[in-house]
This record gives structure tokens, sequence and C-alpha cells, in this order.
């Protein structure tokens, strides 16, 4: 897809989010696309982009302020471009990737070993305090399973999600399933759409021996300043994002991980080596692999294999080929809500929108 293109489905994708990222998305000139056509294409995400331009004092409340950037700052912008790893880290990337911790802990027997790979400050490596609440449609002379001081608990055979996996047919309502509930606290809280065939709830929580975090740029939450850091990526308008990531950095700070200074593929290895041999290990990808060279994709693909470890990705639906062949015909990688594919070891288990509020499920991670 042409820069222009790019920034354009961007804009349409953000738009109702965040109107000045769509302003500025639109406002590519001429002279900012020849200068994001010139660096390498990983570098060239419109989040990434815009945090760039922040740091460097554009105020996004001004729609001119990027292309003024291009012109006034050029050199700069082009140098901090080449080198910048800004990751959101949005927590609520959990709510299709929960299911899936909850799948492999059911099977492991052990303790979980993570190795959160592109980790920013590590606010996705804490399923375990993720308390996950999943709105699925359900007919409505279903009988529903009602705890009086909880959630719905609803058998699997009670979700009937419309055709498509998009929405409920007509005579349907929505209930709110308990999927998981945070081992401690402090704890995110976590809401999200489901359809497809959504798995069972967890029977049992989620148990992290081990945490390693590995990221070109770390973000030690403990520093001053660091939780500033880690928001530039974050529309100006998302204060709710914003309040969710406070939430979930004060989750992280309660189980600190081992935190290491490192890129994939080449440093795969050392951060699993830092597991004990108790746990079951897993590495994590959310939004990561876009930043990884192409063919450096496959070679960490290849490398978890080699391993012989799991595998939980939240990936740009068709960027991973493998993952990509395990999806049926009828997702559509351009659809907003199949903008991700959640995999657990190479295999596609659900399509979601950017942030994981909307997870169609396309097969029970459990099974």
């Amino acid at each position: 897809m042409r820069t222009r293109d790019r920034y354009r489905a961007y804009a349409e994708r953000i738009e109702a989010v965040s109107p000045s990222y769509a302003a500025w998305a639109l406002s590519l000139d001429d002279g900012l696309v020849a200068l994001l056509d010139a660096v390498p294409e990983q570098r060239r995400q419109p989040e990434l982009v815009f945090a760039v331009a922040r740091r460097l004092g554009a105020d996004p409340s001004d729609p001119d302020a990027l292309r003024a950037l291009g012109r006034e700052a050029r050199l700069a912008l082009a140098a901090r471009l080449t080198s910048a790893t800004v990751q959101a880290n949005d927590p609520q990337r959990l709510a299709p990737v929960v299911p899936l911790f909850a799948a492999l802990a059911a099977r492991a027997h052990r303790p979980l070993g993570i190795v959160d790979a592109g980790a920013a400050a590590g606010l996705c490596t804490i399923p375990d305090r993720v308390t996950l609440d999943y709105l699925v449609g359900v007919d409505v002379d279903v009988d529903v399973d009602v705890d009086a001081d909880g959630p719905e608990r609803a058998p699997q055979r009670t979700v009937r999600p419309d055709r498509t996996g998009r929405g409920v047919r007509p005579g349907v309502r929505p209930e709110r399933v308990r999927m998981h509930t945070a081992v401690g606290s402090p704890a995110v809280h976590l809401t999200a759409t489901a359809t497809g065939s959504v798995p069972a709830p967890a029977a049992e929580p989620i148990v992290v021996g081990a945490r390693v975090t590995l990221d070109p740029n770390p973000i030690d939450l403990a520093e001053p300043g660091s939780f500033d850091r880690l928001v530039e990526a974050v529309p100006p308008e998302a204060t709710d994002r914003v309040a969710l990531m406070r939430d979930a950095a004060s989750a992280a700070l309660a189980v600190p991980p081992v935190r290491l200074r490192g890129r994939l593929p080449g440093d795969l290895d050392r951060a699993l080596d830092q597991l004990p041999d108790d746990c079951e290990p897993v590495v994590l990808t959310t939004g990561t692999l876009v930043y990884v060279p192409g063919a450096d994709r496959q070679r960490v693909v290849d490398r978890l294999a080699a391993r012989g470890v799991h595998w939980i990705a939240l990936e740009r639906t068709g960027i991973l080929s493998g993952v990509a062949a395990t999806l049926p015909a009828d997702v559509d990688a351009a659809d907003p809500d199949a903008f991700a594919t959640a995999s657990l070891d190479g295999v596609a288990c659900a399509v979601s929108d950017p942030f994981g509020a909307r997870t169609r499920w396309l097969r029970d991670p459990g099974s």
C-alpha cells in the first residue's frame, strides 16, 4: 500500500476516536510522503510518526503542525524515525489475548513463564492481573446461569452471533460473561464485545511464575516521567485509554519483570534463557512484529519453533504468512474489525479491531 493511501486508511479508522490524528493523517503533503518513503517501511506507522512528531514539539491540536515539522525540522524528523521504537503498549489488547493464555495455562499444569517481546513498559505482560468481561450475543429464550453476586456464566452453546460473526441477530440481547478473574490486586478490568466461536470462561485463574520483557528501549515504570513517555503514542482525545494504561501500570509495578534491552530476533534466546526451568515458556508479541523487517519476522517464527516454546500473538492481519494461512476465507484484512489476528502457536484463533475491543472468535483455543 502506498504511503498516502495507508495514511488515508488510518484516518478513516481513527477519526471517530481522534479527529486530531485523523487530520494529521490527511495532511500529508508531497514532502512528507517523500520523507516517509525514505525511511524503512516499519518506521512509517502513523502512531510512531505522530509520537515522534509530538516529541519534537508538534501540537496535534494544530492540523498543519505535522506538515510544518516536515518542512522546518525535516532532518530531525527523519533521524528520529530511523531509531524510534515508540509503542502505545495498550492493555486493551489483552482482551483477545487473555483467553489464549487461559487455554494454554489449562493444559500446561505448571506456571507460565512469559517473555513479552517488544514490551515497552510491559503493560501486556500481566494476563493474570486482568479481569475480563465479554459482551456476547445470547438468544433471549436461552437460560443463562446467573450468579446473584457476579456476572453471567453462559455455556458456550448459548452464544449466537450472526452469520458474519460481527453482530447479534434480531431477538438477541448481549450478555456479560466473566471470562477471567484477576488473581490479585492491583488489577485491570477489561470489557470487550465477542462474537463467533467464543471460548468458554477460564475454569482456573492464569498462574504466571516468571516475566521477562525484551525491548530495544525498555520503559521502567518506577522511573520518574516514564509513564509520560509511554503515552506519547496515544491520541490526545483518548483519555479513557490513558486511564486504562494507568491502571495497568499499577498492576505491572506490583509484579515487576526481568527487564532486558534487546531486539528480535537476535536477543530472543537470551530472553528465553532467563526463564526458570519450572515454568512453561510462552513468548508474547502484541503489535511488535510490524516493526521487525519482513525477513527477520520469519526468523522469529523459525526460532520459536526451533526452541519448542509456545507463542501468543496479536499482530496485524496478513503480516505473518503462516498465521494468515490458517484464517478462514471470509476474513478481510481491510476490514477494521479484522485489523489484527490473535494466534496461539501460529494458528489464528480470532480477529479484532486494532485495540481488541471487538473480537470475532474463529476457533476455540482450548479445543
